[in-house]
């Protein structure tokens, strides 16, 4: 099943924030976003998404970029400013479990490359970002 997400790319000097999961013994880093309500803009799931699983209040600026493809139709924003205490929460926060976690992260733009972050396009387009 193909889902609808949106997530938000923060960085902080040569750090991006991203969400470490381990799941079923596979550890892999993803984007901070989510899933689509009925109704809802990209830019709102956006927002909505980063302020329940971060704690963080976002303010974005422009699309970075979109991935289409055969799990998600993902719109992935900048974030222009970000505040708050970070801290996981929402959903994330209540399925934990000794097979499904999750894990905020800080994680420097030179270590990138040596990460399983999915969709590959996206770690592909945050390393050139970086390297521009």
């Amino acid at each position: 099943m193909v889902y609808n997400r949106a997530a938000v790319i923060i960085i902080d000097e040569n750090k991006i924030l991203l969400l470490r999961r381990i799941k079923k013994g596979k550890e892999y880093y993803v984007i901070p976003g989510g899933t689509m309500e009925e109704e809802e803009k990209p830019e709102e799931t956006a927002v909505r998404e980063i302020k329940e699983e971060t704690n963080f209040d976002v303010e974005l600026s422009e699309v970075f970029c979109r991935v289409n493809d055969s799990w998600h139709n993902g719109t992935y924003f900048l974030a222009k400013k970000f505040s708050g205490e970070l801290k996981l929460g929402g959903p994330e926060l209540q399925r934990i479990n000794d097979n499904n976690q999750y894990h905020l992260e800080w994680v420097h733009k030179d270590d990138l490359q040596k990460l399983l972050l999915y969709p590959d396009e996206i770690k592909k387009k945050i390393i050139e970002y970086f390297s521009a």
